[in-house]
Parts: structure tokens; sequence; C-alpha cells
């Protein structure tokens, strides 16, 4: 399923090309030492040291700006990336940057000025030691920051968790910036935390990035003791299928699921799923699988048990799976498709009872686009594929998937137009068909069963490539009224 997504960037502008950033300062650097080489000897011969000590500490200063302009452009942004393959911290920048002006300010200092710069440097010791005492948090920061650098614990764009001792829950995202004071992390909710350097060096930082992005977690399902493996599997097997298609889960192949203890509390599944934090964070891609996993259960009748009351020999609630030979059962299915639920209960059990079961193998088709048909389609079980022909030259391509709930085959049941899509069994799939004369007298006793189906069956051509066709054949301002236009569709086919 899965196309890993990069970090995405923060908002800010797009900076100027690389090499422009060269000019200004390369400029007036060649001006200023145009400058000196015209002045230079009148300024020699007139005796102003004074004059040309200043235009050289000027010319020193210029060469500093645009020798750390270019270490920049040349170095920082473009050969160490290109050799290391990650970007190069701020912090690292302007520490060189800064040492790099110690070094020019001595030399102008001893050599065009001539001064004593060792009594200097002792007296700016003596200054900074005072200093140090009053800026020891923002040293302390400042020095955690060259010590992250060295031991790159993380780099930029690595998605870590800082279990930081104060609080319960670790800051979790990505890294963005390591600056002087701070190491700032983009979290997977779009908001900026800024974590001082001398914390960060303090907590336990876990990088979910390195060696591998992707990394594996584990979930345990207790379920009842009395269901065979044979009804288990398949519901099991369709609800990893379903997370991995919907983006819960990363790698090539959806989740894998094993049978890790069996003991009187139940028969405990264990599922084993990857998940990349730069395509889905932890906590949304647990959400999602457990949301899967919770469709597809219910819908197979079935529920985790409560291991506690297991053990404590309470009695258990009976399960039993759905068996789509019971009208019954048929019923409880179909009560849970929300379109549905305009119905009263003796028209879910008359179309209980009137659906005809269909049984599909994985890779089997039930519909395909162009073809017509006016039957609607219920799915009680499984996974299936919506896909839509690309063409002549391209291949059909996904535009949705479709789980136990939701339905399909309402545009061609409901206003007699061909199969706008294919539908094909992903894995072993159940199916309540509803049949077209069924439906007519529904549609009859209850309208609002009419513009229900229409409110759906607009947002799926709206999803699909006819759909720009369609709004804009409707007349300005009208665009929102393709429901109504479908309904009316409808109205139409069944008053004829």
């Amino acid at each position: 399923m899965s196309t890993v997504l990069s970090p995405r960037p923060l908002g800010h502008a797009a900076p100027p090309a690389p090499w422009s950033r060269l000019l200004l300062p390369g400029a007036v650097l060649a001006v200023a030492w145009l400058i000196w080489e015209s002045l230079s000897g009148q300024i020699l011969g007139s005796g102003t040291a004074t004059a040309s000590r200043a235009l050289l500490s000027v010319l020193a200063a210029l060469a500093l700006w645009f020798g750390v302009r270019l270490l920049d452009v040349l170095v920082w942004e473009r050969l160490l990336p290109w050799r290391t393959g990650v970007r190069i911290p701020r912090l690292l920048r302007q520490l060189v940057a800064v040492l790099l002006g110690v070094v020019v300010l001595t030399v102008v200092l001893g050599k065009v000025w001539q001064l004593a710069v060792g009594p200097m440097l002792a007296a700016t010791g003596a200054v900074g030691i005072v200093m140090g005492l009053a800026l020891r948090n923002v040293l302390a920061d400042f020095f955690s920051g060259i010590a992250l650098n060295m031991e790159h614990p993380f780099r930029l764009d690595d998605f870590v968790l800082l279990h930081v001792r104060t609080r319960r829950e670790p800051v979790a995202g990505f890294v963005r910036e390591i600056n002087w004071r701070s190491t700032t992390v983009l979290t997977p909710e779009d908001n900026l935390i800024s974590v001082p350097n001398s914390v960060v060096a303090e907590s336990t930082v876990e990088n979910l990035s390195y060696p591998s992005p992707v990394y594996e977690l584990e979930l345990d399902v207790l379920l009842d003791w009395h269901l065979e493996p044979a009804v288990l599997e398949p519901v099991l097997t369709a609800a990893m299928l379903d997370a991995w298609l919907r983006g819960a889960t990363s790698g090539d192949k959806p989740p894998k699921f094993r049978i890790v203890r069996l003991d009187g509390a139940g028969v405990t599944y264990r599922v084993v799923y990857l998940i990349d934090p730069r395509r889905k964070p932890k906590g949304p891609a647990r959400h999602l699988l457990l949301s899967c996993l919770q469709t597809h259960l219910k819908h197979a009748g079935l529920r985790p048990v409560l291991e506690a009351q297991a053990l404590a020999g309470a009695p258990l609630p009976p399960q039993r799976p759905m068996d789509p030979a019971r009208e019954e059962d048929r019923l409880i299915a179909l009560s849970q498709v929300a379109v549905l639920g305009a119905l009263t209960a003796d028209e879910l059990r008359s179309l209980a009872a009137a659906v005809k079961v269909c049984r599909l193998a994985a890779g089997e088709s039930v519909v395909r686009q162009g073809e017509p048909g006016r039957s609607m389609f219920v799915v009680a079980a499984g996974v299936l594929d919506v896909l839509q022909a690309g063409g002549a030259d391209r291949p059909a391509q996904r535009v949705s998937t479709l789980s136990p709930g939701q339905f399909f085959g309402e545009m061609s049941l409901l206003t007699e137009a061909p199969r706008t899509a294919s539908v094909n069994a992903l894995s072993p799939a159940l199916l309540y068909e509803v049949p077209p004369d069924h439906m007519e007298a529904l549609l009859q006793a209850r309208p609002a069963l009419a513009d229900a189906l229409g409110a759906v069956a607009a947002e799926r051509l709206q999803r699909d490539a006819a759909a720009a066709q369609a709004l804009r054949a409707l007349p300005p301002g009208r665009r929102g009224g393709l429901a109504e236009a479908v309904a009316a569709a409808m109205r139409r086919v069944f008053s004829a």
C-alpha cells in the first residue's frame, strides 16, 4: 500500500537560489578591494596609518562575511549533505562561523593594529568567568547543543521520542532544528515544541528513524475459546488487509497474526504490524488498526473476551458467528448499514428475507465497469476493491475499498446506468444482493431512502473522474445539488 512520505517541511517561504546568496557579499568585497587598491598608495604615502588599518579591518570583515556565506552554500548545504545524506544543523554552522570570527578578529588586532593579544585574552577570560556564572543555564543549553551535534543521537528530520523526566508522556515528533539554546520538534499534531538542549541531553532519546524508520509493534486480542480457527482466521485476515489498505500499517504486506497463548481465559491472538511514523504516527495507526478489527469482528458477530471475567469463573455470554443462512442474522447485518436506517423494523425484516446471499473467493469479480446491472450489494464480510479503468494505455486505478457494513451498486439499481466501476474481492467475501423489485417497493414507501442513497451516490460520483463532467453540466450555483439530481433520477426510474 504504502508509499513512504517524506516529512512535511515547515511553512516558510522558499529560500533564494544558493549561488545568488554569494552575489551581495562578493560584490561588496570586490568594491572594497578595488577601493583599497586605488587608495592604498595615497593613504600609505600620507602617513595615515590609522585609515590604512581601518580599511584593512573592513576588508577582513568583508572577507569573513563572504567566507561564511561560501561555507554555507558550498559545504553545509551541498557537499556535506551529498556525502552524508543528512542536513547539517544550524548550531554547528553558527559555531564554525563564530570560531572563524574569533580567529579573524585575533589576527586583525595582532597583525593590523599591533596590539598585545595575550593580555586582552586574559582579561576576556576573567570577564567570561563572571558572565558564565550569570548565564550558566544558557551556557548549559549551548554546550548541550554542541554535545548533541557531536554524539548524533538524532539528526534533522528524524522522528524521536524524548522521555523527559518531568513529563508523563514523551515529546514525540520530527526534529526540525537544533539551535543555540533549544531543539525544535514538530509534533504529529502540527505543533512546534522547543525543548531546551540541556533538557534533551538529560532525557532518554528514542530515535524511531534509525537504523530504519519502520519499526514493529504488537497487539494482543483475546477471543472465545470455543470459536473455531476456520471461523476466526478469515475475519482476522480481512481486518488486517483492510487496515493495511487504509494506511494503518506500513510494509509491502498486511500485518500477520498468530496464536501466542491458550488458557482458560480464551485464545490470545497476537497481531504484529509495522508503522512508519513519517506516514502515520503510532497513536493514529493503532487507532485505525483497532477500528478495522472492531468493524470486522462486530459484523461477524464476534467480540473480544473479558479476561478478568473469564479467569474469575463468571459465566461468559455465548458467542455465535453470524450465519447468513439465518434470516435473523441477515437482519442484524442489514440493520448495521447506516443508509438503511430510514426503514422500519418490519421493512428491514422483509428486506432480510428477500436478499440473496453471494459468496466470493479472493480475486473474484462481482461487477464489471460498463456492464448493465440493477442489483445493489451489501458487504457482510471481507474486503473488496473498487477499480476504475484508466484508459487504453493505463491500468485500472483503485478508487476505494469496501469493508463490512458498506454497500455498492446503488447507481445501477436506481438509475439503470451501467456499472461505473469494477468491484473485486481482495479476500473471501460475503455479500447480500438486494433485488431491484424489492428496492422499488421500499423507495415508493420511503422517499427518504432515495434521498439518502442519492447523497451517497453523489459523493461517489464526485470521487470518480466522471464527477467533474457531471458537476460542469449543472447550472452555476447548483453544484451542491448533485445529490438531489441523483435522487430525482431514481424517482423517475421507479415512477416509470
